[in-house]
């Protein structure tokens, strides 16, 4: 009786086998297991036959050349026309979402810094600043600095740490 039936290598299911095939039969017909089966296939082929390896790398450079990453979505909305019209409408709704805003006027993010200088000019001393959450910080190559202003060279000159 086991040598009517196989367990399927990728869903671990018993099946009885195909008496059409000639040899083992590993992997049953399921659209997922004939994938995993091809991408067996296709490993091994790379790794063991480096004129397919090689072939196999020309004709993907071949086609990335004819269809360059950067003008992907340009292309895509060219012949989608619709896409961007339901992109659009679908925007705006999530904008409408986001603001509270029923007008569904432009998204501004309110973390960014208003268009007039927060700082006035003149001079400033950087002063590393004591954090007790340092441990938090995401880029650990952050330097956080307190801006001091004063009123010349002379209050620059010595370095005076608080």
């Amino acid at each position: 009786m086991s040598t009517q039936t196989f367990t399927c290598r990728h869903c671990h299911r018993r099946f009885k086998k195909n008496p059409r095939l000639k040899g083992a039969q590993h992997y049953c017909g399921s659209k997922d297991c004939q994938q995993a089966r091809k991408n067996e296939w296709e490993r091994k082929k790379l790794k063991g036959d480096a004129h397919y390896k090689f072939k196999r790398l020309a004709n993907r450079k071949q086609w990335y050349s004819r269809y360059p990453g950067d003008k992907y979505q340009s292309v895509y909305r060219q012949c989608h026309p619709e896409y961007l019209v339901e992109n659009r409408e679908k925007q705006r709704n999530r904008g409408k979402i986001l603001t509270g805003n029923a007008s569904g006027s432009k998204i501004v993010n309110p973390d960014t810094l208003p268009s007039e200088s927060l700082v006035s000019c003149g001079l400033y001393v950087l002063y590393p600043c004591k954090n007790a959450d340092a441990e938090k910080i995401v880029n650990p190559d952050a330097f956080i600095v307190e801006l001091r202003a004063c009123s010349g060279f002379q209050d620059v000159l010595p370095c005076v740490s608080s």
